[in-house]
């Protein structure tokens, strides 16, 4: 199995899927992914799950290294 090693996180990458929807009442906030459909469409074009937990990085700053073959996709928004 191929992984990613985190050289350096930046300082909002999360792991994020897409949330716990309809369990408010028992204290648990729904959260999850903040771009949804960025998330989404980065599952479906790497074939996992609709629901896959992803890497969501919002002020920049991740580097990733592949330690084997790993098949990536990074969406969202335009960003500097």
């Amino acid at each position: 199995m191929s992984e990613l090693q985190v050289v350096r996180p930046g300082p909002l990458t999360t792991v994020q899927d897409l949330g716990r929807r309809g369990v408010a009442h028992l204290g648990v906030p729904r959260a999850g992914a903040l771009d949804q459909p960025a998330l989404r469409a980065a599952n479906r074009l790497v074939g996992n799950a609709p629901d896959a937990a992803g890497l969501e990085t919002t002020l920049g700053g991740v580097a990733l290294r592949a330690l084997g073959p790993v098949l990536v996709a990074v969406t969202g928004a335009p960003a500097p």
